[in-house]
């Protein structure tokens, strides 16, 4: 059975319409992927007070509300997942205009140890992945403004290559499954090895392509 539904993701009156059509198609919920919202570039010094408002209505506000929605059918029941999506911006900054977003993504991640905190021992786990970039429509179009946008990109992914969706599917399986049973509060990179390099590093793959360079120039 699939119920399909809109909603608006920075609303909580909205969310707890959505969780009311849950309720009426399914009579609990077992996890909840927590991922919707979008961020604002602007350079601090511009940033508009309104515009950081609308940013954390959106990523903060409104994962809080989904979680508690669900938690809350969760803890009654006596168990479930959540799985919140934070970003490597929730633990190393971006720069770029990012600062809107990093700080909401910083708060995601914080927000996910304190309900962590609070619920495992009612037999609600909730977790945080951080990805890094990955392919969707929006990033998408960001690239093709600025063809150099993937190669900045690459910069800093160890792995050579940007995420993909399916990367994210193959981890909500595991966090919504009995084989993660033990796992809460945990924060999960899942990034290219992007957060482990030191920002003066030099990828393996990007040494490769200099190497070769190298050799054929001599």
């Amino acid at each position: 059975k699939v119920l399909v539904a809109g909603t608006d993701v920075s609303c909580p009156d909205a969310i707890a319409a959505l969780f009311t059509q849950v309720d009426a198609t399914f009579g609990r919920v077992d996890f909840l992927g927590n991922i919707a919202g979008d961020g604002h570039l602007c350079q601090p010094e511009h940033l508009a007070i309104e515009d950081l408002h609308r940013v954390f209505q959106n990523l903060v506000i409104g994962r809080f509300a989904m979680c508690q929605q669900a938690g809350r059918r969760m803890l009654a029941q006596g168990c479930g997942s959540i799985m919140n999506i934070g970003s490597v911006a929730s633990s190393t900054a971006l720069g770029r205009g990012h600062i809107a977003y990093s700080m909401a993504m910083g708060a995601v991640l914080q927000m996910t140890r304190e309900l962590s905190t609070e619920w495992s021992h009612r037999g609600v786990r909730i977790n945080c992945v951080t990805p890094a970039q990955v392919l969707n429509p929006s990033l998408a179009a960001r690239m093709q403004e600025d063809p150099t946008l993937e190669s900045r990109f690459l910069k800093g992914i160890p792995a050579g290559r940007l995420g993909q969706p399916e990367n994210i599917q193959g981890r909500a399986v595991l966090l919504a499954s009995d084989a993660s049973r033990w796992i809460t509060g945990a924060i999960i990179p899942m990034d290219g090895g992007n957060t482990a390099m030191n920002a003066g590093g030099t990828p393996g793959h990007e040494q490769h392509l200099i190497q070769t360079f190298r050799a054929e120039t001599k």
